[in-house]
């Protein structure tokens, strides 16, 4: 297994009730995978997790970025501007 941090910005802090979760994931697991066991753990962000800017370690990267233990995870929605 593999545990990683992950930061909720915005509004998702307040939806989950957390500002970071500690998430453990089968070794080898991608940012999609990820974002789905988020989504089957917390439901309330399903609708949100398409759209996230997802960083690792302050980069952005790819859904198909392979996580390794004790990276730190950023999921950012979209921000919009006017």
């Amino acid at each position: 297994m593999t545990t990683v941090n992950v930061r909720l910005f915005a509004g998702l802090h307040a939806l989950v009730g957390r500002r970071e979760l500690a998430v453990s994931l089968p070794a080898g697991s991608t940012v999609e995978q990820l974002r789905r066991h988020l989504g089957e753990e917390y439901p309330v962000l399903q609708g949100f997790l398409p759209t996230l800017v997802c960083a690792v370690q302050e980069e952005v990267v790819p859904g198909e970025q392979v996580l390794a233990e004790g990276d730190r995870i950023e999921l950012i929605p979209p921000i919009a501007g006017g």
